[in-house]
């Protein structure tokens, strides 16, 4: 067809916008349309005698036989032509017979319906779009709880709820701490190495390769006892009670006061015990120079008395390898040996040689350190026992949901496990 839509549809459209009446525009006739079907036919009769023409010179034909050919063809061509023509002369009058008005009332109908449903499909895309909010913050708020769930069982999972682990791990905590004491307080060294065994051998049986470094700090413990260079303790008790044993014996430089005879004479009469009896309260004897340099026999108990107990000083200092108070003990002895005791004696000669040999030890012991693995198995512990971080919960998660959907409380942070005891 030749009528154009677009004519049909801005004069009602301009008289729907200024709102004036128009006359409407008579349809054109069938003129224009055949004379362009006439020139297409003319066009293409043209096209087919030249494809005509240009086959016969391929084909070799004479000009009369291809004359001849191309005027039957024409006619045949324009039969067919002219009742085609016909057919299109027919439909033209068919569309021209129609109305414009109700082609454009239909094209109006038409685009009412397309703008309805354009309008519910941005209502639905609306929709839509408010429903995958509300869906991605949901998705967003159970994000936000499995993160507190993955804390919370991080948390669980870290403690130790076995209740044979924990006093497990309370004895090794006793047995470290015990080896500490008896090295720093009570200078026991091999009571130490046997508590260090001990907590050793429970964490192995444990198989915690959180427990390595405990178990690395508690061999390099045990390396360093082992370096201590200790005194013969055995043997300097010995050499110290053979001196204490040796002291009974050691002589004094002059001879005991010998004893008076207090006895009265064989005398009758009360006289004689009267006499008697203050003869046995007072004595009366001449003192000289010579007797005043004499010890009597309760002064020597209390001399070697007193260098026994000087000798136990030391033994006690020894025991603490105290090497300040074990010399000054020996001290105090070879003065007291030297200041009562018969130096051109062999005993008290002998007894001061060995005084001085015994001066001449060493007994003090440079202790090493050997509270790392107690210290190292707190930190572990506490380590343990600390509560993991948890995620708090994002902007986007706490908005209420847009769809009326009523929003789940977000799960806040583990609260703080109490810590164990150390």
């Amino acid at each position: 067809m030749n009528s154009d839509p677009s004519e049909f549809e801005s004069a009602p459209l301009e008289t729907a916008e200024h709102g004036s009446e128009q006359p409407e525009p008579k349809p054109r006739r069938g003129s224009t349309a055949l004379a362009l079907l006439a020139l297409l036919i003319a066009l293409a009769a043209a096209a087919v005698s030249t494809w005509t023409w240009w086959q016969g010179q391929l084909a070799g034909e004479t000009e009369g036989d291809r004359l001849s050919s191309e005027i039957s063809r024409l006619e045949s061509n324009d039969s067919r032509l002219s009742s085609q023509l016909q057919d299109l002369g027919k439909a033209v009058e068919s569309l021209s017979a129609a109305s414009g008005s109700d082609r454009l009332e239909a094209l109006q109908a038409r685009l009412s319906e397309d703008r309805a449903q354009l309008q519910a499909l941005q209502q639905s895309v609306q929709e839509q779009v408010a429903m995958t909010g509300s869906q991605q913050r949901a998705v967003d708020a159970m994000h936000g709880r499995l993160l507190a769930a993955e804390a919370a069982l991080a948390e669980v999972s870290g403690r130790e709820l076995n209740a044979r682990g924990e006093l497990d791990l309370a004895e090794i905590d006793y047995l470290l701490r015990l080896a500490n004491e008896r090295l720093q307080l009570f200078f026991d060294p091999a009571s130490a190495d046997r508590a260090l065994i001990l907590a050793d051998a429970h964490l192995a049986a444990l198989d915690n390769p959180a427990h390595l470094g405990v178990r690395q700090a508690i061999t390099e413990a045990r390396n360093e006892l082992g370096a201590v260079d200790l005194p013969d303790d055995l043997a300097i008790t010995g050499q110290l009670d053979a001196l204490q044993k040796a002291i009974p014996a050691l002589p004094f430089p002059e001879a005991t006061v010998p004893r008076v005879n207090t006895a009265p004479d064989a005398e009758e009469g009360w006289w004689a015990k009267l006499k008697a009896t203050f003869a046995s309260l007072v004595t009366v004897r001449r003192s000289t120079e010579e007797e005043n340099r004499r010890i009597s026999l309760q002064d020597q108990d209390y001399i070697r008395q007193r260098l026994w107990l000087q000798l136990e000083v030391a033994y006690l200092a020894l025991m603490r390898h105290d090497q300040q108070a074990f010399s000054h003990a020996l001290e105090r002895a070879q003065g007291s040996l030297a200041d009562w005791f018969d130096p051109a004696s062999t005993g008290v000669q002998s007894f001061h040689a060995s005084l001085a040999a015994l001066r001449a030890l060493r007994v003090e012991v440079e202790w090493p350190d050997i509270s790392a693995p107690w210290s190292m198995l707190q930190l572990v512990r506490s380590a343990r026992a600390a509560p993991a971080p948890a995620s708090r919960p994002s902007a986007t998660q706490q908005q209420p949901s847009q769809t009326g959907a009523e929003s789940e409380s977000e799960p806040g942070p583990a609260e703080d496990l109490p810590d164990e005891g150390q």
